[in-house]
């Protein structure tokens, strides 16, 4: 139940985003935007693993680059398309765990984008206000995720969701903070 009131909003939202925002990006960002698909995704392919089979995304940067130059629909959008896992061509996860998984990222990049953007502008920020924005930008990222991995986590293995956030930190916490 918590993974189809995650996904169906989600894919409702950016469907009807696709829809309404399509006219506004010429055919070049069409293609820069179909390259970031395809470079995230082979980098997605590619995955860290941790604690009970979750991973830890190498694509990351490159998705917080999309949220920076992207408008934050456009930005999830991306993020849901190039949210390749292994697991799903092996079948070891079901369709809605996927979706859940995709969706999940998609809102994590679309709060860091919408954060990004609120604060500042890749053309005419200043460097100590892009760091500053990024920054909040990246908290918000690991926040949206974490929350809904960790609830969804929690659901499946029986266990407490705070239990489960302490699970999903790899190293120690300065470590974790400082990456």
């Amino acid at each position: 139940v918590f993974e189809v009131a995650v996904v169906a909003p989600t894919l409702a939202t950016l469907g009807t985003a696709v829809v309404r925002d399509h006219g506004e990006l010429i055919a070049s960002e069409w293609h820069a935007l179909l390259i970031w698909v395809f470079i995230i995704a082979v980098i997605e392919l590619l995955p860290v693993p941790m604690w009970r089979g979750q991973v830890v995304s190498l694509g990351f940067p490159l998705l917080m680059v999309v949220a920076f130059v992207y408008p934050p629909a456009v930005a999830a959008s991306v993020a849901f398309l190039a949210a390749c896992d292994p697991r799903e061509v092996r079948r070891e996860v079901d369709v809605l765990r996927a979706l859940f998984n995709r969706c999940q990222i998609a809102l994590a990049i679309a709060g860091a984008g919408a954060v990004f953007h609120a604060l500042a502008s890749i053309e005419s920020s200043e460097p100590i206000v892009l760091l500053g924005a990024a920054s909040l930008a990246a908290v918000v990222d690991y926040l949206v995720s974490n929350v809904l991995v960790s609830i969804a986590a929690s659901i499946h293995y029986g266990m407490h969701p705070l239990r489960v956030l302490k699970e999903l930190r790899v190293g120690r916490w300065s470590e974790f903070v400082i990456s």
